[in-house]
């Protein structure tokens, strides 16, 4: 179980063995912060799975501050965060080229959304092998793996950078999804930010 607190409240937490014990679940105090939940913690493929739901139901990967899912909002955001670290840590290992020798640019359209392929870890396993010291093939293995769950989001066209700006072309191809969907361009203010952009439109 998650739970976000502020301002030093109490964080309810599982504890297995305190339930074993039938002390049910504990609590502890925090500092005055926002607790989050790290995106490691939470299993990609379940969140991945949550985010597709809300692709098909949004027609966007920004999930909207009003969404009532805290965990898919938080996850999402961090995984924004997590891309710019890669990012630098490929950089600073040489590159691309030096770091996935013969593998496709990272936002290649090579996967499809429809069938994500399973990630391959005996080829990792080959990838790594050749690497020195435990620290570089733990390092190595990080980004194989980052690598492969950034091309997943990449299928649904994740917005890296959330405070890039739609383009009214971008609006109106949003647009055209939802009228392919539901058959009506009504777009409901509830709809993501294209239902705010909708409305926005039709008061000018």
């Amino acid at each position: 179980e998650f739970a976000a607190s502020i301002d030093g409240a109490d964080v309810v937490e599982n504890d297995a063995n305190n339930n074993k014990r039938g002390k049910g679940k504990i609590k502890r105090k925090v500092a005055s912060r926002e607790v989050v939940f790290p995106a490691r913690s939470l299993d990609f493929n379940v969140m991945f799975e949550r985010l597709r739901v809300y692709h098909r139901l949004h027609g966007t990967c920004n999930v909207s501050l009003n969404y009532g899912d805290k965990q898919l909002r938080v996850w999402s955001y961090q995984w924004r965060n997590k891309r710019r670290k890669f990012d630098k840590m490929v950089q600073s290992d040489g590159g691309p080229s030096v770091v996935f020798p013969g593998l496709d640019d990272i936002d290649a359209k090579t996967y499809s959304k429809d069938e994500i392929p399973q990630y391959n870890y005996e080829w990792e396993d080959e990838r790594v092998q050749h690497l020195e010291t435990k620290e570089s093939r733990h390092r190595r293995r990080y980004l194989l793996r980052t690598r492969h769950h950034i091309k997943c989001l990449n299928t649904l066209d994740f917005n890296w950078n959330i405070t890039e700006i739609p383009s009214f072309e971008d609006r109106l191809k949003q647009l055209q999804k939802f009228i392919e969907e539901y058959g009506h361009y009504n777009v409901p203010r509830s709809y993501s930010d294209l239902g705010n952009w909708f409305h926005k439109m039709k008061g000018n």
